[in-house]
């Protein structure tokens, strides 16, 4: 397997503040986290996919997500960590065994993207060792201390990280160490090669990518689709 897609969904939704986490809520009949693997399922650049989720949530997925809507490409449901990078470094120590050689990382809570990503963010892994998706900013950024603005930001030099992030396998297992993730504690999976100076590559998100975060997050998308 070359292309391997990782679906990481262990997240409680504690901001959500719902009885059942919010990626196994419900858009056009479908779950939120069921939309998201399908996105790598129907893809022709994806060859399989690693669902990561709570444990006590790993045969809810698998009879009632991927047996139900028949999904071939998933290789497994594992278990998850308390925080998503540690879903991801379970992940990762997961498909060492099958050696791919490219990983695209995306959050279960996004269950629509553009499917020109999985394409794009490939192609540019034969030259990159990370190429994640960035959108830009509409609204002025203001850094503040306190009660009071410090700063206005050039928002030409701002974007907001999107997932899927795709990584070159080999070079994302060096850097996923236990040692490096508790001292970085990564918001994404992009900060570990900032961090170790090596370049990102970036492509610009046209599309709606919303990550569900909050009931309004999840309304908007009831709306948009």
């Amino acid at each position: 397997m070359k292309n391997i897609a990782v679906v990481v969904a262990a997240g409680k939704g504690k901001r959500f503040n719902s009885r059942l986490p919010k990626q196994y809520l419900k858009i056009n009949g479908m779950e939120i986290v069921a939309h998201a693997i399908k996105n790598f399922e129907v893809s022709k650049y994806i060859d399989g996919i690693l669902v990561v989720v709570e444990k006590k949530y790993i045969d809810y997925v698998k009879k009632r997500i991927i047996k139900k809507y028949n999904y071939k490409k998933v290789i497994d449901v594992i278990k998850g960590g308390k925080q998503r990078y540690d879903s991801v470094y379970n992940a990762i120590e997961f498909l060492k065994k099958h050696k791919p050689e490219n990983i695209l990382i995306h959050d279960g809570a996004r269950p629509f993207f553009n499917k020109e990503l999985i394409k794009k963010i490939i192609v540019e892994l034969k030259y990159n060792y990370a190429c994640i998706p960035v959108k830009k900013i509409d609204f002025t950024i203001k850094k503040i201390s306190g009660d009071f603005i410090v700063k206005t930001e050039d928002r030409n030099f701002l974007r907001t990280a999107h997932t899927p992030q795709g990584f070159n396998f080999k070079k994302i297992s060096e850097l996923y160490t236990q040692l490096n993730i508790k001292k970085i504690k990564p918001t994404d999976d992009a900060v570990l090669f900032e961090k170790k100076g090596l370049k990102v590559k970036i492509i610009e998100d046209e599309g709606i990518n919303i990550k569900v975060t909050t009931k309004q997050d999840f309304k908007i998308l009831k709306m948009l689709r």
